[in-house]
């Protein structure tokens, strides 16, 4: 007979777990198992997926931007030069402006670039101003009004003063593609009534501006 220990089992005696102990051991491992097994699996399939690959380009795009591009056909030559202006005397020019841009734009407006005035000369001065068709720098034979009545006319101080930049100039001119010309004829009068005190005065350096904006 085996001795009987007196703090745990007869000595010689192999201890057995119960077997609910050893069941949830058994279940354990399974599980350990199974999550592996998925861990592997998903492991596969994502190396299979990324055996496969594709793309497609829109390659080369480009951005220029527009242009908004005013010549006329003066040749540097200016518009008008009269040296001794006689009271009633009005002279008379034409000059075409051709706009070239590529962008449809807004109005052409025309204003002063400023004048140099000897005294009060150009309050006797009158300026008129039409938009039509035909003629050529210098020539204004063949010029046909677009509509009746002139887009300015009043003395040179008023064109001065009150037409300065684009935003108050005057024109209703809208281009919408290159190529597009407008005659402008323009008269200047020496006022009929002119005063013997403004004999030898002057108004010099007088720019007329043309302006486009997109």
């Amino acid at each position: 007979m085996s001795a009987v220990s007196p703090f745990g089992p007869p000595t010689g005696i192999r201890f057995e777990p119960p077997a609910s102990r050893r069941s949830r051991a058994w279940a354990y491992q399974a599980l350990v198992g199974l999550v592996a097994l998925i861990f592997v699996s998903a492991q596969m399939v994502v190396t299979s997926r990324a055996a496969f690959t594709q793309t497609v380009q829109n390659a080369a795009n480009t951005f220029t931007a527009g242009t908004v591009d005013l010549v006329d056909d003066d040749s540097d030559v200016m518009l008008f030069n009269v040296p001794a202006m006689a009271p009633g005397q009005t002279i008379t020019n034409c000059i075409v402006v051709t706009y070239n841009g590529s962008l449809d734009p807004t109005f052409v407006k025309l204003y002063s670039g400023g004048f140099v005035d000897s005294g009060n000369f150009g309050d006797y001065l009158t300026l008129t101003v039409d938009e039509g068709t035909g003629g050529v720098f210098g020539d204004c034979t063949g010029f046909a009004e677009d509509d009746v009545g002139a887009e300015f006319s009043d003395t040179l101080t008023q064109f001065n003063a009150l037409h300065t930049n684009y935003g108050n100039g005057f024109g209703e001119w809208d281009p919408s593609a290159a190529g597009q010309s407008k005659t402008y004829r323009l008269s200047v009068q020496l006022a009929p009534t002119t005063p013997d005190a403004e004999q030898g005065e002057s108004v010099s350096t007088l720019t007329f501006t043309w302006e486009i904006q997109s």
